[in-house]
């Protein structure tokens, strides 16, 4: 399996290519930037383009405009996208971040899948109190009837604005009326998934960004149950949604 993973020289994306590699093979995981993409990169031998977490605003700089034309291209003719937290507001068709707040970023989407709105930060779960996201938080979300843990760094609700050409695969089961946390949908012959939490990180991934330095900016990662019950199931599901 041939996997790109958007990379913006910016947000650091370890975690999803060691967990990609866990669970399809690390062989032919390879990171991709937006100069790459507009000299051909989504070519028809790519089974699957993963738009990362991060902030949606870096990766739509360099993207808006042909590249993002490309992208969309890729998906029609029959390609697959991922996009997990920054990489599924980017695919809605309006992102609303902290919206009446000091830090309110409001932005019209160029790949638009979704046919609605990403609204977020979940005040619930974490405050809007800066442009890139909130402190990380172990949520519950409810997936074929089943709880789930996984991994919520700022992430949205899905708001749709129609009633079709999407499904909801996921929600969040705390949460009033449990919103939409996953959904997916197609976009000419191809697919494509957002989520909204990182189904990328599992307990192996926690404890890694576990450290005893001086300044450690990663301290509120530590600061999460070592009883968490992430793991790479739930991510592994997902993946296999967007293959049948």
């Amino acid at each position: 399996m041939k996997i790109l993973i958007y990379t913006d020289n910016v947000t650091s994306n370890h975690i999803l290519y060691y967990a990609l590699g866990k669970l399809r093979g690390k062989e032919e995981i390879y990171f991709v930037n937006a100069n790459e993409i507009l000299n051909g990169a989504l070519t028809t031998d790519i089974d699957l383009f993963v738009m990362p977490g991060g902030a949606s605003r870096y990766k739509s700089a360099k993207l808006n405009g042909l590249a993002n034309e490309l992208i969309k291209q890729y998906v029609a003719n029959g390609g697959r996208y991922l996009g997990i937290c920054a990489g599924a507001y980017m695919a809605c068709q309006v992102t609303y971040w902290a919206k009446g707040e000091p830090y309110e970023i409001i932005a019209k989407n160029e790949l638009g899948f979704f046919p609605g709105n990403a609204v977020g930060p979940i005040t619930t779960y974490g405050q809007g109190d800066n442009y890139n996201g909130t402190n990380p938080r172990v949520v519950q979300l409810d997936f074929q009837g089943s709880k789930v843990a996984s991994l919520y760094i700022g992430g949205c609700q899905f708001q749709p604005n129609a009633l079709e050409g999407y499904e909801v695969v996921a929600t969040f089961a705390d949460l009033p009326g449990q919103p939409a946390a996953v959904v997916t949908g197609q976009y000419g012959s191809g697919t494509w998934l957002l989520s909204s939490t990182h189904p990328e990180y599992d307990q192996e991934a926690l404890d890694m960004l576990n450290f005893q330095v001086v300044g450690n900016d990663y301290q509120s990662y530590s600061q999460l149950s070592k009883n968490s019950q992430l793991n790479l199931d739930f991510f592994d599901e997902l993946l296999s949604r967007l293959f049948n």
